[in-house]
């Protein structure tokens, strides 16, 4: 009998428990937050975490105080008001990456505010479904290759489209809904402030159509009650007000932008850091042209194919050789070679089909969204408008000739997070209209079948969870390569870079152990080489060490003229304005696969015409040079 009690009890306790839960299940920010949440720990289980690429390796290095001159607030393409506040945390726990862990964080908190909004305007199967579909396709670019531009951009929509449902369709909680996604959209832009030019786009769309949206509105409730059709003042108040509080929010983010630019200008060496590196991306990141196309500016400036080689490899550190000046006339050429070559139509569609960006996973993602919206929603133009403004922002991207670098991503993710807050279920869609028993119950056969399509997809995807044996069996050397062909490609989009077992056998142990201690010399790293690799030797949860760049650093990087970098070579001997002629100094080594021979070039041109150079080791796959000369020139 007490058995039979206490069978009887515990079934009792479980269905309590089940209905609580099925309670917290149906109101839409706990829906949300339980399927994001499951997504983020499927990552975090079975996937290794990483950054996507080495620029956020270098600012979370210069963050934590890597190159020895403690912590830097001033972040390479963030806000230093967020660079404070992180160092804040790092002093709080030096151990943690906190400039990882709020990539990882921001990116889970605005993928929860559009699946929120989304629950709020639905309840049916149909919206689970699309949240299933958004989180199968964008959050593998969240959870396990974290990087700056996504994350940014990804706050920065889910933000702005939270403060647009708050604004026009929010009753109760309109305020509190506008100031958590103003801060949201806020912590974005102090990521990286301009991917404000990306997202604003689909947000200044987004509130079109709910402007239009309250205007039909009003019209029909004009012709419903036999009045006279129009707007009526107090329409257009709302209207302005609601516009109003966007501009609002938009000056915001331009002050908090212009306030960080002021703060990190403050000091004379940040400056002219910030100078430089606006004048070091008219270079690396416009397409390299063909040496042909410049000759007669590179001539003109007194340059020729070696300086070619040097500047197309991010080599142009010398302001010996490459004033300010000089790179800025060259960046100028550059950018009138690339103009020529992109501003036609005939490019831009020749690029996108070049790039196959049509078959990205995001852009399948965003097809399939599209077609349900189209099939199911009350605004189906909507998606219409949406994708359009997907092609046309990466169109515009490639017509200016800048390189589609995580912008691809961050235009699809946007068109699908808006669709999303826009949709709303049509029952009296024909095709949601036909019903048919299954299971014992009578149910919407479109709901069934898209209940079969997401599992089948689930199935698919999960087939990727297994653990792959042919990464444990591989030699170190063919792990390396096999690491080169996926996860060190960073501008391509491959499958092979999310399952990549990263952590299994850390790589490149060994050549940065072996550069980290050996105090005797100091190691030059060409940036193609090193910069998109080594950092993989490294747990991006855990915050670089202080002072791990005092043996070592990278030619060209992100970081170039950095005050930090300089106090590394000063430390070092060298000198900081000129670091390239002392690659003959007894004590310094080049690590470098793919521009030792221009770089040996270089310094027979401007410095010892005499120049050698001789292989010293191979650790890793990576190759270390003595560059030397004869002694009569060095002496000289």
């Amino acid at each position: 009998m007490r058995v039979q009690e206490s069978i009887q009890s515990d079934n009792s306790r479980l269905n309590r428990i089940q209905r609580r839960l099925s309670s917290l299940l149906d109101k839409p920010f706990f829906l949300a937050l339980f399927l994001n949440l499951l997504s983020f720990l499927i990552r975090i289980t079975f996937f290794d975490i990483k950054y996507e690429v080495s620029d956020d390796y270098m600012t979370d290095a210069l963050l934590s105080g890597a190159f020895g001159n403690g912590y830097e607030p001033n972040l390479l393409f963030g806000n230093p008001i967020l660079g404070h506040l992180l160092v804040l945390l790092y002093k709080l726990i030096p151990q943690i990456s906190f400039y990882f862990v709020l990539l990882v964080a921001l990116g889970f908190v605005s993928v929860t505010a559009i699946l929120y909004v989304l629950f709020k305007k639905n309840n049916c199967i149909t919206a689970k479904v699309l949240a299933v579909l958004f989180l199968v396709f964008y959050t593998d670019d969240l959870y396990i290759l974290v990087q700056f531009t996504k994350v940014s951009t990804v706050a920065g929509i889910a933000g702005g489209l939270l403060v647009l449902y708050a604004l026009w369709e929010e009753k109760q909680h309109r305020v509190r809904l506008f100031v958590i996604g103003t801060l949201i959209t806020v912590m974005g832009s102090m990521v990286r402030f301009t991917t404000i030019y990306i997202y604003a786009f689909f947000l200044v769309l987004t509130f079109i159509i709910y402007t239009c949206a309250k205007l039909k509105k009003e019209t029909r409730s004009s012709v419903e009650k036999g009045q006279k059709k129009g707007i009526t003042k107090e329409t257009l108040q709302i209207i302005g007000c609601r516009f109003m509080a966007c501009v609002l929010l938009i000056g915001l983010l331009f002050g908090l932008h212009s306030l960080g630019t002021w703060m990190s200008n403050r000091d004379s060496e940040h400056k002219a850091f910030n100078d430089f590196h606006a004048i070091r991306c008219n270079i690396s990141d416009v397409g390299i042209p063909e040496y042909d196309e410049v000759r007669q500016d590179y001539e003109r400036l007194g340059l020729d194919q070696v300086d070619y080689l040097m500047l197309g490899s991010w080599s142009f550190g010398d302001r010996e050789v490459y004033s300010d000046d000089v790179l800025e006339q060259v960046g100028q050429a550059h950018m009138r070679v690339s103009e020529q070559h992109t501003t036609s139509f005939s490019y831009v569609l020749k690029s996108l089909i070049d790039i196959r960006l049509a078959f990205y996973w995001a852009a399948i993602g965003l097809y399939l969204i599209v077609g349900l919206s189209l099939l199911l929603s009350k605004n189906r133009s909507a998606s219409l408008i949406m994708i359009l403004a997907t092609i046309v922002i990466l169109g515009v991207f490639l017509y200016t000739g800048r390189t589609l670098y995580r912008v691809e991503w961050s235009a699809f993710f946007c068109g699908a997070a808006c669709i999303l807050t826009l949709f709303e279920f049509d029952m009296e869609a024909s095709i949601a209209k036909y019903k048919k028993t299954c299971l014992g119950k009578e149910r919407l056969m479109i709901e069934v079948y898209l209940v079969v399509l997401i599992i089948g997809l689930l199935v698919t995807r999960a087939m990727r969870i297994l653990p792959d044996q042919k990464y444990s069996q591989m030699s170190d050397e063919d792990y390396i390569e096999s690491a080169k062909d996926s996860v060190l490609n960073s501008i391509d989009y491959l499958p092979e870079k999310y399952v990549f077992p990263s952590s299994d056998r850390k790589l490149f142990l060994n050549i940065t152990n072996r550069m980290e201690n050996d105090s005797e010399h100091f190691y030059f790293v060409d940036f193609f080489t090193g910069i998109q690799s080594m950092y993989f030797a490294y747990d991006p949860w855990i915050r670089p060490e202080e002072d791990l760049f005092l043996n070592y650093c990278y030619f060209g990087s992100v970081a170039m003229h950095h005050p930090g970098e300089e106090k590394v070579l000063d430390s070092n001997g060298m000198d900081h304005d000129s670091p390239y002629k002392d690659l003959v100094k007894d004590n310094v080594y080049l690590v470098d696969n793919e521009f030792y021979y221009p770089k040996l070039a270089y310094i027979k041109k401007y410095y010892y015409p005499d120049a050698t150079i001789e292989l010293v080791d191979e650790v890793d796959g990576f190759m270390i040079w003595k560059i030397y000369v004869p002694q009569e020139d060095t002496e000289q």
